[in-house]
């Protein structure tokens, strides 16, 4: 590129960072404004061109600048510009940057730094909303994240190649991580309905989330009319999860080794959340009453967190050495059981199969589906033993057959079409 070209570029992208960090400052009624965050990004620009050496200068006086609108503040008994300082600051630094000629860089910085300015309120509102033990347990996802899994050798570390520690410790990162957006999605959007809260909460945990709406049943007799439609959303809302984590897990191999698998899932998700639309039409009733919050923990509290590294290494290890015994049996029993512990763990355990090639595409398809039944029956019988309404269980039992049946019907032809 020519090098007068690549100057007065330089000189316009520095003049744009400074516009447009000073445009949302001028927006928001502060001392220091479009013309200031220019001047200031220019400023970087030009000492690093003419000389590097002057940009200790050039920084000083930046420096002083800042001292002189914090005094200025304080003389007239506002409240000091540290935001607007370090802004000022920032855009500085980033007009040295283009002088480097780092553009992107800067642009990337330039945009991150005008949303974290104008999103002030939308920032401070999320935050005072995190509990104490929210913000530990982003701390310990990225602890265990950062620093352990780097750590942890990448190869089996048993006799019978079934233990990864690095392979078992990512996925507790990402149920973890899904886990803790969901919760953080049940806490902004749950007290909007009960609806909402099955949906999120069966996204999280469906057997804690049967046990609040077995609860809200206990203590308003006139939500029994919307009991099914609130389990149906949050068999559909597992359903959803059981399969996104099958998926995530098993697509590293390809599409088609998962495919039975999703050809199951898909059809049930379908069928509930069908039936769930069906009995919302019928009763033509928007709820508008807000429901107590699914009492959910956070899943990333450090004994959430060990409690499914260890049932998933144990499901992982059972699963493996039933599978050498046993054989499928041996491994559909252990899906079965884990499902009543975690769903999410089986689903999971399913999907690395799959991924290493250690199950076949139709033992896996027999296994999520057998998986996924054992979470809708649990679901009905939490719930019936909280209420201890055998009427209203016998309708949930109702609603759910057609979804279990739908399951086996895929299963049937999925079987007869590889048998031909």
């Amino acid at each position: 590129m020519d090098a007068s070209l690549l100057l007065v570029l330089k000189i316009a992208a520095s003049a744009c960072i400074g516009l447009l960090i000073g445009l949302e400052r001028e927006w928001a009624h502060k001392d220091a404004g479009i013309r200031s965050f220019a001047l200031t990004a220019l400023l970087g620009t030009l000492s690093w061109l003419v000389t590097p050496a002057l940009v200790y200068a050039e920084v000083a006086i930046v420096l002083l600048i800042m001292l002189l609108i914090n005094v200025y503040a304080f003389l007239k008994e506002q409240n000091l510009e540290i935001t607007t300082s370090i802004a000022l600051a920032v855009t500085n630094v980033l007009g040295i940057t283009i002088g480097m000629g780092n553009f992107l860089l800067a642009f990337t910085c330039a945009l991150i730094i005008t949303a974290l300015l104008s999103w002030k309120t939308e920032l401070i509102t999320f935050s005072g909303k995190l509990t104490i033990e929210e913000i530990r347990g982003t701390l310990l996802l990225g602890f265990i994240t950062a620093v352990i899994y780097p750590l942890l050798p990448d190869h089996p570390i048993d006799p019978w190649n079934l233990v990864n520690p690095r392979t078992i410790w990512l996925t507790i990162i990402i149920v973890s991580g899904l886990n803790f957006i969901n919760y953080v999605l049940l806490r902004v959007f749950g007290t909007r309905g009960i609806r909402y809260s099955a949906i999120l909460g069966g996204l999280v945990n469906s057997a804690a989330t049967a046990v609040l709406l077995g609860q809200e049943t206990t203590n308003d007799v006139s939500q029994e009319a919307d009991a099914p439609t609130n389990i149906l959303l949050a068999d559909m809302a597992m359903i959803l999860r059981n399969w996104v984590l099958v998926m995530l897990f098993a697509l590293p191999r390809g599409l088609k080794p998962a495919l039975p698998t999703l050809l199951i899932l898909i059809p049930m998700m379908l069928a509930a959340g069908g039936l769930a639309l069906l009995l919302i039409l019928r009763m033509n009733i928007k709820s508008t009453k807000p429901s107590q919050k699914p009492a959910l923990k956070s899943p990333l509290d450090l004994r959430s967190v060990l409690i499914f590294g260890l049932l998933f290494l144990a499901l992982t290890v059972i699963s493996g050495l039933a599978k050498r015994i046993f054989g499928a049996i041996g491994f559909l029993a252990v899906i079965v059981i884990g499902a009543l512990a975690s769903a999410a763990s089986s689903s999971v355990l399913v999907g690395q199969q799959i991924q290493k090639g250690q199950v076949g595409d139709l033992p896996a398809a027999i296994a999520i589906f057998l998986a996924t039944v054992a979470g809708l029956l649990e679901n009905i019988v939490i719930y019936w033993v909280i209420t201890r309404k055998p009427a209203l269980g016998w309708r949930l039992v109702f609603y759910t057959l057609p979804i279990i049946f739908i399951g086996i019907a895929i299963l049937v032809l999925t079987l007869l079409f590889h048998w031909a």
